[in-house]
Order: C-alpha cells, then structure tokens, then sequence
C-alpha cells in the first residue's frame, strides 16, 4: 500500500520520531487453511454419503446404526466451522514501526513487535499457495517470547514481504543497531 522511502527516514542515532505508515492491515485470506478446509468437507461428505447408503440398504427403522456417520458429518462440519471463525479472529497490523497481532476466539491476545527486533525475513510460497493467490512471510526475531512469527494468508506477491524488509532496514538504521551482533 504505501512505500517507505529510505531518503525519507531520520538519520540513525537521531532524535526525531519516525511518522507511522501502514504497509498492512486485515485478516488472513480463506486460502491459507484451504487444506484443512478441504480435509473437513470431505470428512462430513464422507458421512453423509455413507448415512445415506446406510438407510437405504437396512430400513428406515434401523436408523440408530446411522450414529456414528452422524458424528462423522457433523465433526466435519462444526472443524470447518472452527477453522473459519478462528482465522476470521486473527488480525495483522503492520506498519513500518511495528507488527500488531491480534488472535483469539473467546479471549483475545494482542501481540506487539517492534520491527528493529526483527534479525530475518523469508517468502514463503508453494505452488499450492501460488495457485490460490496467498503467501506466507516468516520472520526470525531477538524477541524472547516469540522467536519466530509466520504470517499466513498475505496478499500473493512480494509486495508486503519487500515492505516488511524494508521497515526493518530503515527501523534498525533509525536504531542505530546496524551489524549488531547476538
């Protein structure tokens, strides 16, 4: 959405605040769990195919042998639900200063990484991913609590991968924290 100019930024060791510009903000797409997705809609087809088959061959009166298809379409659906109401309760902010990361379904955890703690980035994105339009960006971290973040779901393209690198960059020059060393 928005670049950040290297021209632009404070000199590093300067006193002046950096403005805060957003590079990305929203939910993870639907096809960064498409395999889950997948794997429980074909788990409550599966039951409910064999529901079926099951009351056609024996009598309708016999329908209590039909329990345990019932529990196996009705898990599939209520996974698939799950899987959609806990990806929908996840929620990425990210700006050239910081990494907002909000989860939870009953409770919520938001989580908060200044981008001078980030050591590396890595793009992550296989050719199922390339096909359903989702990336996936690693980044390596000094943070003790959360050595590691992957962000799922991110626009397709390189685009916020080149942002996040750059906020960094800049965030670590601003810093003063150029080849420091762990």
């Amino acid at each position: 959405m928005t670049e950040v100019d290297i021209n632009s930024a404070p000199m590093a060791g300067s006193d002046a605040p950096a403005e805060e510009k957003l590079i990305w903000e929203g939910c993870p797409k639907w096809q960064a769990d498409f395999n889950q997705l997948s794997l429980a809609v074909l788990l409550s087809l599966f039951g409910l195919v064999l529901m079926i088959f099951l009351l056609v061959k024996t009598s309708w009166h016999a329908a209590f042998t039909v329990y345990p298809e019932l529990a196996m379409l009705l898990f599939g659906a209520g996974w698939f639900a799950w899987i959609r109401v806990k990806r929908r309760n996840q929620r990425f902010k990210i700006t050239n200063l910081n990494l907002e990361y909000e989860s939870g379904v009953f409770s919520k955890t938001i989580q908060n990484l200044e981008m001078w703690r980030i050591k590396d980035i890595v793009f992550h994105q296989t050719l199922g991913e390339r096909m359903l339009g989702v990336t996936r960006v690693e980044l390596i971290t000094t943070d003790p609590t959360t050595p590691v973040i992957i962000l799922e779901g991110l626009p397709p393209g390189r685009r916020v991968f080149d942002d996040i690198k750059q906020a960094f960059l800049l965030a670590k020059q601003r810093r003063n924290i150029i080849g420091y060393v762990d």
